[in-house]
């Protein structure tokens, strides 16, 4: 078995054993047993805990149907254990059931690092990256219909159309009071613009805006109409004590087929499935009442999300000025010195605008041929030639530049830290990819504003990147 795959066992198997927050003895001893049966080194055990659950099912899934089965068995046995199967359990054993017997490409599951994550609601959320009437208008039809039904499992449905029009619905004082309550620094055209947002937001907005963002994943900004269901949590440790625990937080993907009575079937049999894993079901009863502002669970993601977009008049976007040196992010000027300012758009433009999605590394692990060396190289003394008064003709190896660019990441993340809150960093600052083979910068390039002495363009259209790509 693969190094990879046995990796993928062990972040399962924790996530399974840690889903209902008990540990019990026969977890545990089943848990010794896999390890042992499957040969998991400690090194192996140490690498899981920082693999997230997407990766973990597609080692998975590259492995002959025959051991997939018996790794499910295995889980399946773990959930059991104690003799019930939670909620948690039961969802995460049927989110791998749907994905690895998926022929069609129907259900996808991805993990996306929020830092701070406690939620442990489940709900199930309309997405669409184009506006489809036919199942917009089965959803309002039948809303009532579809959001009992998932409440009955404790499942909450998010259709954000319902969102805006119950906002709407509220008394306009009473909203904007609620606002501001949450936001005591808002301008009155601020408050203005989140309550226009908030009450005539959409799911394609919601599904290219938010999830694309924050799940990391291009998909979205071209995604069929698809039901989004949370399936828990994978935990990860921090580096050191003083930074705090993250998680991965998992989500599964349906997608609906262009049918009558699609949502509400999909809904059906979906917790067909889900029943048959969970062996104690608690049935809830909806109650209905008047329109009131929920700040829990998605409700509270969902809003945070608006009011970060709008606390500083700006939406999340970067805006670079070349002649002036400066950047600008969500309207805050980040100072930064020249030579970081172009390392920083170094990583955008290898982000953005190259097939590798971002800046392939250089080491001992990470071997690059004389091509890819001279390809970095011209390209990262091209940018760093807009910020110096006298250009430097004479180009140095990539590879002499590796040890000063690391130390210019470590100061570019500590600058962005010192204006951008926890919750969007991850959008502005260079991360590290799973495998620790490229830094990238996960923003939408459209968010990304060049500013020139002969007017703004989007980061995109600079005629330097056409010209760098014609010489490789």
């Amino acid at each position: 078995m693969r190094h990879h795959q046995k990796i993928a066992i062990a972040r399962l198997i924790s996530d399974l054993i840690k889903s209902d927050d008990v540990i019990c003895h026969e977890e545990i001893q089943l848990y010794n047993h896999i390890i042992f049966s499957f040969d998991i080194s400690q090194d192996e055990l140490h690498e899981a805990q920082f693999m997230s659950q997407e990766d973990a099912v597609t080692y998975i899934k590259s492995m002959a149907p025959n051991e997939q089965k018996k790794i499910f068995s295995i889980l399946q046995k773990a959930a059991y254990s104690d003799n019930s199967c939670v909620a948690r359990e039961a969802l995460l054993l049927l989110s791998l059931s749907l994905t690895l017997n998926d022929k069609v490409n129907k259900y996808n599951l991805f993990s996306t690092l929020i830092r701070g994550w406690q939620s442990s609601e489940k709900y199930v959320v309309y997405i669409e990256s184009d506006y489809m009437p036919a199942i917009n208008d089965e959803i309002w039809q039948q809303y009532d219909t579809i959001a009992n039904l998932l409440q009955l499992w404790k499942f909450e449905f998010i259709y954000i159309p319902k969102i805006s029009k119950n906002s709407c619905e509220m008394d306009r004082d009473y909203l904007c009071d609620i606002i501001r309550y949450m936001n005591p620094r808002l301008t009155n055209d601020m408050l203005n613009n989140l309550y226009e947002r908030l009450t005539n937001y959409t799911t394609e907005s919601f599904t290219r805006d938010y999830l694309a963002n924050l799940s990391h994943q291009n998909s979205f900004y071209d995604i069929e109409p698809s039901l989004l269901i949370n399936v828990g949590v994978s935990y990860v440790p921090a580096c050191n004590s003083s930074l705090q625990d993250t998680c991965f937080v998992n989500f599964l993907t349906i997608r609906l087929e262009d049918e009558p009575d699609s949502v509400l079937n999909e809904v059906r049999r979906f917790l067909d499935e889900y029943e048959t894993f969970i062996s104690e079901p608690e049935y809830h009863r909806p109650k209905r009442g008047k329109n009131l502002f929920h700040y829990h669970g998605f409700y509270k993601q969902f809003f945070d999300f608006l009011a970060r977009q709008h606390t500083n008049g700006e939406e999340n976007r970067i805006v670079i000025d070349i002649p002036a040196r400066r950047i600008w992010m969500r309207g805050v000027e980040v100072q930064m010195s020249a030579t970081q300012l172009a390392t920083y758009i170094f990583i955008l433009h290898q982000s953005c605008c190259t097939h590798h999605g971002g800046l392939v590394k250089a080491g001992q692990h990470h071997p690059l041929s004389d091509k890819d060396v001279q390809r970095l190289g011209s390209t990262y003394h091209a940018i760093c030639n807009l910020f110096r008064d006298t250009p430097i003709t004479d180009e140095r190896s990539y590879l002499e530049d590796v040890p000063n660019i690391r130390g210019y990441i470590a100061r570019i993340r500590t600058a962005i830290a010192h204006h951008i809150d926890d919750q969007d960093i991850q959008f502005y600052t260079p991360q590290d990819t799973s495998d620790k083979s490229r830094y990238y910068i996960a923003i939408d390039p459209t968010k990304i504003t060049l500013r020139l002495s002969s007017g703004e363009i989007p980061f995109m259209d600079y005629p330097l990147w056409k010209t760098l790509a014609s010489k490789h």
